[in-house]
C-alpha cells in the first residue's frame, strides 16, 4: 500500500531505530505524524497510485502532493498521505449515504491496518464516524468459521452467528474539533481530482501508457 511507498522510501533512520530498540518501524514513523496539526500544514495527498477507484473511476488518474511548502517535511508528508487515503474514505461514505438513502452511525475497520492507533483515530476524525476495531485480529478466518457453523446449525443465521460470536475490541469516537477542521480540508480534497484531471492524463499517456 502508500504507507509501505513511504516506509520503504522514506523511512531508513527510522527503521534503524526500530531496530535498535526491536519495536515496529510504524511506532517512530506514527509519532513523526502525531507531532503535524491536522491539516498537514496545508499539504494535501491525491492516492491515485493505481488510479481512481470510486466514485471517479479512472485508470489514468496520477497520485499528486499539493501545497508542498518550505515546512513540509517527512512528519507533514506522512500525516498528509494518511489524511488523504482518510479523505478517499470519507469520499466513499458520503456516496455510499447517498446512494442508500441514510446515514451510517459507524464503521469497523479489520486487517493489519486496524492495529495502527493514530490512523484509526484519525479515521474517525475525518469522517465523523465512530471507527471500531474488532476484538480479534483474523476477520477472514473467523467469517469462515461464523458459516461453517451456520451450514452446521450451530447457528441460527447470519444475524444469530454475529449476535454469539462478535466481540468488539477498540472504538475510536471522532474529535469534534478535529472533525470541524476537517470538514473544510475536505472540500479542498474534493478538489484536487478534477483540477488535476487533464494533467494526470496528459502525464499518464506520456509516460506509462
Amino acid at each position: 500500500g502508500m504507507l509501505e511507498w513511504f516506509k520503504n522510501n522514506f523511512a531508513a533512520e527510522e527503521q534503524k531505530l526500530a531496530d535498535a530498540k526491536g519495536v515496529s518501524v510504524w511506532d517512530p514513523l506514527m509519532d513523526l505524524a502525531k507531532e503535524v496539526p491536522a491539516g498537514s500544514r496545508g499539504v494535501f495527498f491525491l492516492p491515485h497510485f493505481a488510479g481512481a477507484g470510486a466514485p471517479h473511476v479512472d485508470n489514468r488518474s496520477l497520485g499528486a502532493f499539493a501545497g508542498l511548502n518550505e515546512g513540509a517535511d517527512k512528519g507533514v508528508l506522512l500525516r498528509a498521505l494518511i489524511e488523504g487515503l482518510d479523505y478517499q474514505f470519507l469520499e466513499f461514505i458520503v456516496n455510499l449515504e447517498k446512494a442508500l438513502g441514510e446515514k451510517l452511525e459507524r464503521v469497523v475497520a479489520v486487517g493489519g491496518t486496524a492495529r495502527n492507533s493514530f490512523w484509526m483515530q484519525n479515521k474517525a476524525d475525518v469522517s465523523g464516524k465512530a471507527v471500531e476495531v474488532p476484538g480479534y485480529e483474523e476477520a477472514t478466518p473467523l467469517g469462515t468459521a461464523m458459516l461453517a457453523g451456520i451450514g452446521a446449525g450451530i447457528y441460527a443465521d447470519e444475524a444469530d452467528a454475529f449476535k454469539r460470536v462478535y466481540k468488539a475490541g477498540s472504538v475510536y469516537e471522532p474529535d469534534k474539533a478535529n472533525h470541524e477542521l476537517y470538514r473544510q480540508y475536505f472540500e479542498v480534497y474534493r478538489k484536487l481530482y478534477p483540477g488535476l484531471k487533464d494533467i494526470s492524463h496528459t502525464i499518464f499517456d506520456m509516460f506509462r501508457s
